[in-house]
This record gives C-alpha cells, structure tokens and sequence, in this order.
C-alpha cells in the first residue's frame, strides 16, 4: 500500500489540488487547497479536514479569514465582501451567528 507521509502535492481527477503537509494520507498540518471552479482555501488541516487557522477564497472574490473547525467555519473570523469591505463575526459550526464591532 502507497502511504503519503511528509510535504507534497497532490491532483485529484477532479481538478482539485493540495501541496501541504500529509500525515498517513491525510490533509494534516499547513497546506493550500485548490478547486477547479476557483476556490482556495490557505491555513490549517485535520485528519483532511479545514481545521485551525485559515483563509478561504469563494471564485466571486469573497473571503473568510479565521478560525475553523472540522471542515468549518467555527469561532471569530473576518468576512471580506467581493467589493472588499470588512466584517469581523463569529461562526458555529459554518453559520454566522453574529456580527462583532
């Protein structure tokens, strides 16, 4: 069996692309995730998943900046709009629940 262990690249068929950290064939550490449609996420992975500290980019120019845990949104984080305007908010479990001034 191929095991993925260390630094390196990876291209999935889809088009997705991930140069990180692997542990034991998991996303796990620092690393920058492409998707073929123009999103990125740059910043922290868990077992794979979006976890930690990181920087997701929508294809629109939309941008999350923050904390995230097990694939999502979780904790404060700032919303930068498509026309760049700022909104510092908190997240639970992918959802905003409030803006913060």
């Amino acid at each position: 069996m191929n095991e993925i262990s260390g630094v390196g690249t990876y291209l999935w068929s889809d088009g997705k692309k991930y140069h990180g950290d692997w542990v034991n064939n998991k996303m796990h550490g620092k690393g920058h995730l492409w998707w073929q449609d123009g999103k990125e996420y740059v910043g922290d992975f868990l077992e794979d998943k979006r976890h930690g500290n990181g920087r997701f980019k929508w294809k629109d120019g939309r941008e999350y900046e923050g904390e995230w845990q097990r694939g999502k949104q979780h904790g404060i984080g700032l919303y930068i709009n498509n026309k760049g305007e700022e909104k510092k908010g908190q997240w639970v479990d992918g959802r905003r629940v409030q803006w913060l001034h």
